[in-house]
């Protein structure tokens, strides 16, 4: 092979690979969920999700005894809302939104006609999923 012919390969492997990372996330953005986490890397995970400032409302989660997570959102017109989502008898529940725009995820109450708690909202699909199992699995801890 010459040296011309070996310089167009090695070039044509080094675009292949440059243009195969393009529009992918790198491994610091990635959200990585498996079981056997612990409860406070399951709550970082959400964070991660939830946090994202491109969304109107970032919301934060942390961790409360008796299988609790306390909510805050930020709203950009009424400031800060806070409350607590009780994990131990509810199930977690994504439905998309009626206009199609996103994904929304509820905490429902077992036996309940309820509407459920809204957790998060105008999500795309994989965030929203990755959302529910989070919950499922925090659940699971309790």
């Amino acid at each position: 092979m010459s040296t011309l012919s070996r310089s167009a390969a090695a070039l044509a492997v080094a675009l292949l690979l440059g243009a195969c990372s393009e529009g992918y996330p790198d491994e610091s953005e990635v959200v990585m969920l498996h079981y056997g986490m612990e409860r406070e890397e399951a709550v970082t995970a959400m964070n991660r999700i939830a946090e994202d400032t491109s969304r109107r409302n970032p919301t934060r989660f942390a961790w409360l005894e008796d299988c609790v997570l306390e909510m805050h959102v930020r709203r950009p017109v009424d400031g800060r809302e806070s409350r607590t989502l009780a994990l131990k008898g509810s199930r977690a529940e994504t439905d998309q939104h009626p206009d199609g725009e996103g994904y929304r995820v509820t905490l429902h109450r077992n036996g309940s006609d309820d509407p459920g708690q809204t957790v998060m909202h105008d999500l795309p699909w994989a965030e929203a999923t990755q959302m529910k199992w989070l919950l499922d699995y925090l659940q699971g801890t309790c």
